[in-house]
């Protein structure tokens, strides 16, 4: 289940980034490398057998991605109007808390894969117990989650929004989504 659940989150992250493939924001490569490296990410450490990276790796990868996503978002480039200058920002917050809590998502995700993974079932005797973290960081995880996927939805609903920065935010808020729920499984 928790594997349908991952697989799951990756159709609305592609989605996604098929949104700002048609976006306003197309040719920004922040956003461009930020969403890449996300589906990079997750289909490194859930999908293929054996990772090329660690997801420590990915996980860092993707902070950084999201602070110059943020920095970028903060001061856009060129000549913009004040409507698309919201969006712009808007959306590259969006998109750079996506990416944060994926990155805690990735590595949550493969310490239950790995522990799920162990010869002995003494060794892995709850999920919470063998997370980076403890017990708590799945809950603030989860927690952060569900403040993203209101942020995602006020988004969705926000008047005067292009149907893609709509599509986007949901795609997004529903990959974050998914994920949570496999990774507190």
């Amino acid at each position: 289940m928790v594997e349908a659940l991952h697989l799951g989150s990756m159709l609305p992250a592609t989605l996604g980034a098929c949104c700002l493939a048609g976006g306003r924001d197309r040719r920004s490569a922040t956003a461009w490398l930020g969403m890449l490296a996300m589906l990079a990410a997750m289909t490194d450490t859930m999908v293929l057998p054996s990772p090329l990276l660690p997801a420590v790796a990915w996980a860092a990868l993707l902070v950084a991605l999201a602070i110059a996503t943020a920095a970028r978002t903060r001061r856009p480039t060129g000549p913009i109007d004040g409507a698309a200058r919201n969006a712009h920002r808007t959306m590259g917050l969006h998109r750079a808390l996506q990416g944060l809590l994926m990155a805690g998502l990735l590595v949550i995700m493969s310490a239950h894969r790995h522990a799920d993974s162990a010869i002995t079932a003494a060794a892995t005797p709850a999920h919470a117990a063998h997370t980076p973290g403890g017990a708590w960081l799945p809950l603030v995880l989860a927690a952060a989650a569900l403040a993203f996927a209101a942020y995602s939805a006020r988004l969705l609903l926000r008047p005067g929004a292009r149907r893609l920065d709509r599509a986007e935010a949901a795609l997004g808020g529903f990959a974050v989504a998914a994920m949570t729920v496999a990774a507190v499984l």
